[in-house]
């Protein structure tokens, strides 16, 4: 037993042994900006971005979808299924030791003993160890860990995905309210204009075509409703599936105001997205476990040493079993003599799997920087259409009256005051679905720019598993 310890000591000094390690990549990309071309320097690292909308339903929709949305389910799944890889790749940089205990009955007859029956007992213990000499399993054992980091960037990834698919989806579901509610109140109003004209038929201040004209009115507005109801419901839907349910009936509400927005959030610099952005981190992540997995494709290559112990005691009578005992200590050396180029094969391939998420890396970190300058521009965008458009709608409005006033003077024809009339509607919903559109811009920015919250929501999470 104490040459088994004295192995066992002898291999957990050996851990250390290592000659091939990876040449890191740098990580930074070439050309890579060093400014956004709007708006502040200042770093930031936002929380919870939906807070600021000051939405308990909203708030209440995010929390169950970080709860129980399906592809964040996913992503936890594959994140416990990646740490106890590297939980069973770390395994190899200790050795194994099995333990093996017997008893039997053999009963033998023989020509001049006759009939002879005996008990067999033994117990064993095996022990084996490879000397991670060129850092080959080190290396194995880096690359799963490496691995089980990134997925965590992917469940992070997802969790901030999800919020501005929720986010998004709320503020359409708002929108879609909000032109509704507009569209009622036009409806009712072009019903009790089309009743006025009626009524001044018969006085000959009005025409059968002034009638058909207001009645096509009243037609188009109500067909414009049936696309946005049916918005409405399709928001819903996908609201309920984003957070796990199958309806959501009882749980919106009928709230059809937007939220206000505040100043632009402050960016930082281009460089900030590589800490704040999950799915750069993963992608860096798995850039390095690429290098890892050509530094163990590397001592591949080269022979490796197994060492080996046994213990083993055998007798007929178990009070006397560890009397009679065999202790056996092997080494054993084997390498590559030829294996048809397999091993450097493998090498050159793990340098080009690294060369690919080198090149997956580089194209993650420019879309981030692309998506959060496209979400400045189309916010910026929005912002400057909106207030266009409300000088446009009080310009309409005023233009609306007077064209009603002249109407019942018999000053004009109602073509003029129907001309007038669409024009109005159209404008009210331009503002709308530009409110709806800004805002939405304003998320897309948040979700850009990444953050720090979904790393303490994993954590928490852990934790409270843990306990």
């Amino acid at each position: 037993m104490k040459a088994v310890l004295l192995f066992l000591s002898l291999t957990t000094a050996l851990c250390g042994c290592s000659f091939y390690k990876p040449e890191f990549y740098q990580e930074q990309p070439a050309h890579f900006p060093s400014h956004y071309s709007l708006y502040s320097e200042k770093a930031d690292q936002p929380g919870q971005w939906w807070q600021e909308f000051n939405s308990t339903e909203l708030n209440q929709l995010m929390d169950q979808a970080i709860e129980d949305n399906f592809s964040i389910r996913e992503a936890w799944a594959r994140l416990t299924q990646a740490h106890y890889a590297a939980v069973k790749a770390g395994a190899n940089l200790y050795p194994d030791l099995y333990a093996s205990a017997q008893g039997s009955y053999i009963e033998q007859k023989l020509k001049e003993m006759g009939q002879r029956g005996r008990d067999e007992w033994s117990l064993g213990l095996t022990a084996g160890y490879e000397v991670d000499l060129w850092g080959r399993v080190r290396a194995e054992e880096q690359t799963m860990a490496v691995l089980a980091q990134a997925s965590e960037g992917d469940l992070q990834s997802a969790m901030l995905s999800v919020s501005g698919e929720i986010g998004e989806n709320w503020i359409i579901l708002i929108s879609n309210k909000r032109q509704q509610k507009l569209f009622n109140k036009q409806l009712e109003m072009q019903k009790r204009l089309l009743q006025v004209i009626i009524q001044r038929f018969p006085l000959a201040k009005s025409t059968a075509l002034d009638i058909y004209q207001q009645q096509q009115v009243v037609e188009r507005i109500e067909e414009a409703l049936i696309p946005v109801q049916s918005r409405q419901e399709l928001s819903k839907h996908q609201l309920a599936l984003l957070t796990g349910r199958a309806s959501l009936e009882n749980q919106l509400k009928d709230e059809n105001v937007f939220p206000e927005i505040g100043a632009i959030p402050a960016l930082g610099l281009p460089a900030d997205l590589i800490a704040q952005r999950p799915d750069i981190r993963a992608a860096g992540l798995r850039l390095k476990s690429a290098e890892w997995e050509i530094a163990a494709a590397k001592a591949d290559r080269l022979p490796a040493l197994r060492l080996t112990a046994s213990y083993n005691s055998l007798s007929e009578d178990i009070n006397s079993l560890f009397d009679n005992w065999l202790l056996n200590l092997a080494a054993n050396l084997t390498g590559p003599v030829f294996d048809g180029g397999r091993r450097k094969a493998e090498v050159e391939r793990t340098k080009a799997v690294a060369d690919e998420r080198l090149a997956i890396y580089g194209k993650t970190v420019f879309t981030a920087i692309k998506e959060v300058e496209d979400a400045l521009t189309e916010e910026d965008r929005y912002n400057r259409t909106l207030q266009s458009v409300k000088k446009q709608l009080k310009l309409s409005q005023q233009t609306v009256r007077e064209a009603r006033r002249r109407y019942l003077n018999s000053s004009t024809d109602f073509i003029n005051v129907l001309r007038e009339e669409l024009n109005l509607i159209v404008l009210e919903q331009n503002i709308i679905i530009n409110e709806e559109k800004m805002i939405i811009a304003r998320i897309r920015l948040h979700k850009a720019l990444g953050g720090s919250w979904m790393t303490q929501q994993v954590s928490s999470a852990k934790s409270a598993s843990s306990r």
